[in-house]
């Protein structure tokens, strides 16, 4: 069973970096990558300090969106990281009304 929940895991976190990545270049809303994440954290263990740490790196490590600046790539996913600041604090229902129009 462990194996099984690893896998899972994995591929939770494997479809975050491509949802994020996708969000970067604009071809993704906001609202179904959040949705996304709530997900992955729900269902399949993923932590919220875990998806900070992958935004990071698309941040930073140019092998991401090599051909965009790092700073581009952090004003794009300064939403993002908002939103998962405040799913750290346990504000779910908080930053889910943020988002509307």
């Amino acid at each position: 069973m462990w194996d099984k929940e690893l896998t899972m895991k994995s591929w939770a976190l494997k479809w975050l970096e491509g949802s994020l990545i996708s969000f970067v270049r604009g071809s993704t809303h906001l609202n179904l990558v959040i949705g996304r994440i709530e997900k992955c954290i729900k269902s399949y263990g993923v932590k919220v300090d875990e998806v900070k740490a992958m935004i990071e790196a698309i941040e930073q490590n140019p092998a991401y969106l090599p051909t965009l600046p790092a700073e581009e790539k952090i004003a794009r996913l300064k939403p993002m990281k908002d939103v998962l600041e405040r799913m750290r604090r346990g504000e779910w229902a908080s930053w889910k009304e943020s988002l509307l129009p």
